[in-house]
């Protein structure tokens, strides 16, 4: 398995795995609409999605976008089912993490659901301490959390 920055040849495979992803515990929200329609905006602005692959086939895939100077936001972290437990989530979220760091991050924000668990203790895992929801951005969402860099 390696992990890669974004190519254009994954793009579809970054929608398709967070579209199924979404779908198979809550549904397709308008924010999640913006960002995977508009990939190449967010890019534009800074973001990064990396990906983890193997035979040409996309494992997992995780985006890091900007949202001040000093603050990211890690968004749409997806595996495909196939593949889940491999340490292909692990891998690009990390990547993602790094990243922000490289690029001065203070500190790294998400929102998700507590009824993720894997996803909860992923996060857990990598430093992250729940706060308190102040993003309501989702209807679904009812866990924040942050990691500050010291």
């Amino acid at each position: 398995m390696i992990i890669r920055q974004y190519h254009e040849k994954f793009k579809q495979a970054f929608v398709d795995l967070n579209i199924a992803w979404i779908e198979k515990y809550f549904s397709l929200e308008d924010e999640d609409r913006e960002i995977i329609e508009h990939v190449d905006a967010y890019l534009e602005k800074g973001a990064m999605i990396y990906f983890a692959i193997e035979d040409d086939n996309v494992l997992a895939t995780c985006m890091i976008i900007p949202t001040d100077e000093e603050t990211w936001e890690v968004a749409k972290l997806a595996t495909d089912e196939k593949y889940q437990g491999n340490g292909a989530g692990s891998a690009v979220f990390k990547a993602c993490i790094d990243y922000a760091r490289e690029k001065q991050a203070k500190k790294i924000t998400l929102v998700s659901n507590k009824k993720l668990k894997p996803a909860i203790h992923l996060y857990e895992k990598f430093g992250f301490k729940e706060v308190f929801v102040d993003r309501i951005e989702y209807d679904r969402c009812d866990y924040q959390a942050e990691l500050i860099f010291r």
